[in-house]
């Protein structure tokens, strides 16, 4: 049998060398104490549970990084910087190992964005981390309900690179777009350009159609987007499916020059209408699903 202590020992190694003229005190006491900066904190927080986020035989370092991941993501959204992370972690394995692959992942990722872990905790029960994310913003502050009508709509990249990855995880097929779903990349060099022209943003992780609906009706306002605009990787579903992590922003037509050297997609316009509407060969189209859900 282990223990708690023997799973927090899997830890250590990555909260030793934490001190720094921002963290006070780190991992180790009942708390951590940060030193206050002149910058705005931005805080975020993700849950991602086993077998709604992410298959049960899935690698603990997969499910380690891509936790913490998507929770990254919000802080980009926002135009921020991330700077510290702290993890709730429940899992019912007797595997110590199997705690020292979950923190490779952990490990991995805070070393690619230069994150420090400042604590957390860990208990049994079935697979679910909680990932808390803070970060700084030294620049326009990026949120959702700002669009104006006239604004070009924006995303960042290609949609449905996740979308295929699960799938093609599941069917044992080699494809370079696995990494897509399990260890997605969080562009913060794009979300900090944007932030100086954007009227609003958000991060595409329950669908293009869900998202977009998230700014429209926080900004009382309408769009129209074109299917043949989108750089999609399968079907029309990958508008609706998520796990995209890439931005969708809005942003008005005089800051084109400025954004078009940067490999952004115009899709679509703002609109005064409130209806959000998607064109295919000029023709309206009706989908099944918008987004992605947990709790359907």
């Amino acid at each position: 049998m282990i223990s708690e202590v023997d799973i927090l020992d899997c830890f250590q190694h990555l909260v030793e060398n934490n001190a720094s003229e921002l963290i006070l005190v780190g991992s180790g006491d009942d708390a951590a104490i940060i030193k206050p900066q002149e910058n705005n904190l931005v805080h975020s927080l993700d849950i991602s549970k086993i077998h709604t986020h992410f298959p049960d035989n899935s690698l603990p370092e997969d499910i380690a990084y891509r936790s913490v991941a998507v929770a990254l993501s919000d802080i980009a959204a926002m135009g921020a910087k991330p700077s510290f992370i702290s993890i709730g972690l429940t899992s019912n394995s007797s595997d110590i190992n199997w705690y020292k692959q979950f923190t490779k992942g952990i490990e991995s990722i805070l070393n690619e964005y230069d994150l420090k872990l400042v604590g957390g905790d860990v208990t049994f029960g079935e697979i679910n981390i909680c990932v808390n994310v803070f970060g700084y913003i030294d620049s326009n502050i990026l949120k959702r309900n700002s669009a104006k009508p006239g604004d070009d709509i924006y995303i960042t990249g290609q949609l449905g690179k996740g979308r295929k990855g699960l799938n093609d995880w599941r069917n044992n097929k080699q494809s370079s777009f696995i990494n897509n779903y399990f260890r997605p990349k969080i562009n913060f060099k794009d979300s900090q350009y944007i932030s100086k022209f954007a009227s609003s943003c958000i991060d595409i992780s329950d669908g293009l159609m869900k998202d977009l609906t998230s700014i429209c009706n926080l900004s009382r306002v309408g769009a129209k987007i074109f299917f043949e605009e989108i750089p999609i990787t399968s079907d029309i579903d990958d508008l609706s499916y998520g796990d995209d992590y890439e931005l969708c922003f809005t942003a008005s037509k005089k800051y084109r020059e400025m954004l078009n050297n940067r490999t952004f997609f115009i899709i679509g316009e703002i609109t005064s209408s409130e209806e959000i509407l998607l064109f295919k060969n000029n023709l309206p189209v009706n989908l099944k699903k918008i987004g992605w859900d947990s709790f359907e």
